[in-house]
C-alpha cells in the first residue's frame, strides 16, 4: 500500500469517527451540566479513563481479534455460501479488524470531545438571537442568502464549540499509531514509521510527510485561531437543555461500555497467562531487573520533562496575559506537538543534523527536548483547565490558616491546600508524565543507544504473537508506574504535615 492510500484510509477513518462521536459528546456535556460536584467528579473519571488507558495495552490485547473470532466458529452459524472463497474470507477479516479499530478510536475520542465542549467558552450569540434572526429574514426570497446567514449565525452560536471539538478529535484520531499498527490496519503513521525504520532516508521521510502535515494544518490552523480569539472569554461553557432519564441511561451505558472495551476486556485477554508469565519473569532475575530498570529510567525522563513542560506552560501563559510576544511564543511552543509525536520526532532528528547541534543527537538532551515539545500543547490546555477551576480566595484563606500557631490548624490548612490546589497540580504532572512515558515513536527515534525503553522493547516483541511472558511484561510496564504514583499519593499526608509544621 502506498502512502497516499494509507493517508486516505486515515483521513476517512478520522472524519467518520469524529463525526459520529460529536453528537454523543454534546449529549454527555449536557448531562454533566446537571450533576452535582461529587457526581460530576465520578462521571469525569468514568469518561476519561478510556483515553488514559495505554494504546499499547489495548492494541496488544485486541491484536489478532479477527483470526480468533474465525477460530471460535462464530461464522459457522451463518449461511455456508456467504463466504464464497478465500478472497471473501480475507475481506471479512479485514472488515472485522477495521470495525474493531473504529470502535476503539470512537471510545477514546469521547472524553476528548466532551472536555473540549464542556470547557469551551460561551458562544457570542445565544439561541434566542439566532431565532430572532430567522424571524427577521424569514420573508427573504433569496434562499441561498438565508442559508449563508444561518450558517454564519450557527458558527457563532450552537456550533461555536462543536467545530473546534470535532477538529481536536480529528487530530487525535489522525495521529494514532499504536492501535492501527497492532491491529494491522493501514494508517499513514504506520506506513511512515515502518519506512523510516526500514531504512528510508530522513529527507525522503519528511518529504513524504508533507501531505499528512498539510491535512493536519487545515484543521490545526483554524483551531489555534479560535483558541486565541476566545482566550479572554469565560472558561466554562454553559450548555442549556436537559437529558431525559432514558438518554442518561444510554449515555452511562456508552461510558461503561467504553471502559469495558478499552480496559476490562483487554485485562481479561492479557490476564489469562499473566500469572504464569509473572512467575517466569520473577524467576528470571536478570530479565526482571532489566525490565524494572527500563521502566524507572523511562519514568525518570518522563517526570523530568513533565515538570519542565508544566513550569514553562505556567510561565508563558502568565506572560501571554499582558504580552503579545509571549502569546506568540506560547503558540510557537504548542504548534510542534500538535502534529503528533511521529512528525515531531522526525523533525527533531532533522534539526539535530545541523553542524552545531549534531553532538546532541541520540543523547538525553535530544529525548528531553522532543518529549517537552510533545507535551507542550497538553500542558498548556491542562493548565488553562486548572486555572478555570481555581479557588483563589479559598486558597488565600488556607494559606493564612497555615500561619497559625496551632498544630491542628496547620494540619487543617494543609488538607485544604491539598484539596483546593495541590491535588490538581499533582494529577496535572502525573498525567503529563504518563503520556511521556508511554509515547513510543519519540523514544524510538530520539532515545540514546544505551537506553532501551520498555514500551519500545514490548512493541518490537508484540509483532511475533502473544505469550505468557510477554503478557506479564506488558502488565508490569503499565502497573509499575501506576503503583509508584499511588505510593507517592498515599504518602502525601506525611509530606504535607512535615511541610506545614
Amino acid at each position: 500500500m502506498t502512502l497516499a492510500a494509507a493517508c486516505g484510509w486515515s483521513l476517512a477513518r478520522s472524519l467518520a469517527v469524529a463525526t459520529l462521536a460529536l453528537p454523543v459528546c454534546r449529549s454527555m456535556c449536557t448531562c454533566l451540566q446537571g450533576l452535582t460536584e461529587g457526581q460530576r467528579r465520578v462521571t469525569w473519571l468514568v469518561l476519561v479513563l478510556p483515553f488514559l488507558c495505554p494504546e499499547l495495552w489495548t492494541g496488544y490485547a485486541w491484536s489478532g481479534f479477527a483470526v480468533r473470532l474465525a477460530g471460535s466458529g462464530v461464522w459457522e452459524h451463518l449461511p455456508t455460501g456467504l463466504w464464497g472463497g478465500p478472497a471473501a474470507i480475507v475481506a471479512r477479516d479485514v472488515a472485522v479488524d477495521e470495525l474493531l479499530l473504529d470502535v476503539l478510536l470512537f471510545v477514546r475520542l469521547l472524553p476528548v470531545g466532551t472536555l473540549a465542549l464542556y470547557f469551551a467558552p460561551p458562544p457570542p450569540l445565544s439561541a434566542e438571537a439566532l431565532y430572532c434572526r430567522e424571524l427577521a429574514v424569514a420573508k427573504n426570497r433569496r434562499r441561498w442568502l438565508l442559508n449563508r446567514d444561518r450558517l454564519a449565525f450557527l458558527l457563532r452560536g450552537p456550533w461555536h464549540g462543536a467545530l473546534p471539538a470535532a477538529g481536536l478529535m480529528f487530530l487525535v484520531c489522525f495521529q494514532e499509531f499504536e492501535l492501527p499498527s497492532l491491529i494491522a490496519r493501514p494508517a499513514w503513521t504506520v506506513w511512515l514509521f515502518d519506512a523510516q525504520v526500514g531504512g528510508l532516508a530522513l529527507n525522503e521521510s519528511l518529504r513524504r510527510a508533507l501531505w499528512p502535515v498539510a491535512w493536519q494544518l487545515l484543521v490545526a490552523a483554524p483551531l489555534i485561531g479560535w483558541a486565541v480569539s476566545n482566550r479572554g472569554s469565560a472558561a466554562r461553557r454553559r450548555v442549556s437543555g436537559s437529558q431525559s432519564p432514558i438518554r442518561k441511561c444510554l449515555l452511562w451505558c456508552v461510558a461503561l461500555s467504553s471502559i469495558a472495551v478499552v480496559c476490562i476486556v483487554p485485562l481479561v485477554f492479557i490476564g489469562r497467562g499473566t500469572v504464569v508469565g509473572l512467575s517466569r519473569v520473577v524467576q528470571n532475575t536478570g530479565q526482571f531487573r532489566g525490565l524494572l530498570g527500563e521502566i524507572f529510567t523511562g519514568l525518570g525522563y518522563a517526570v523530568a520533562t513533565a515538570v519542565a513542560s508544566a513550569l514553562f506552560a505556567v510561565w508563558v501563559l502568565e506572560k501571554a496575559r499582558t504580552s503579545r510576544l509571549a502569546l506568540a511564543g506560547a503558540i510557537a511552543a504548542a504548534v510542534p506537538g500538535m502534529f503528533g509525536s511521529l512528525i515531531l520526532g522526525l523533525s527533531v532528528v532533522q534539526a539535530l543534523q545541523l553542524p552545531y547541534v549534531r553532538v546532541l543527537y541520540k543523547t538525553p538532551m535530544a529525548l528531553a527536548a522532543g518529549m517537552a515539545l510533545y507535551l507542550m500543547p497538553r500542558a498548556i490546555v491542562m493548565r488553562l483547565l486548572l486555572w478555570s477551576n481555581r479557588q483563589s480566595s479559598g486558597a488565600h484563606l488556607a494559606t493564612l490558616l497555615g500561619d497559625s500557631p496551632s498544630t491542628s490548624a496547620r494540619d487543617a490548612a494543609a488538607e485544604l491546600m491539598w484539596r483546593m490546589r495541590w491535588r490538581g497540580e499533582v494529577w496535572y504532572g502525573a498525567l503529563l508524565a504518563w503520556w511521556a512515558f508511554l509515547d513510543l515513536t519519540l523514544i524510538y527515534l530520539l532515545s540514546p543507544v544505551t537506553i532501551v525503553s520498555a514500551p519500545v522493547m514490548l512493541y518490537n516483541q508484540m509483532h511475533f504473537g502473544k505469550n505468557a511472558v510477554l503478557s506479564a511484561l506488558v502488565f508490569l510496564t503499565v502497573a509499575v508506574p501506576a503503583l509508584a504514583f499511588a505510593a507517592a499519593l498515599a504518602s502525601r499526608r506525611l509530606l504535607f504535615r512535615w511541610v506545614w509544621r
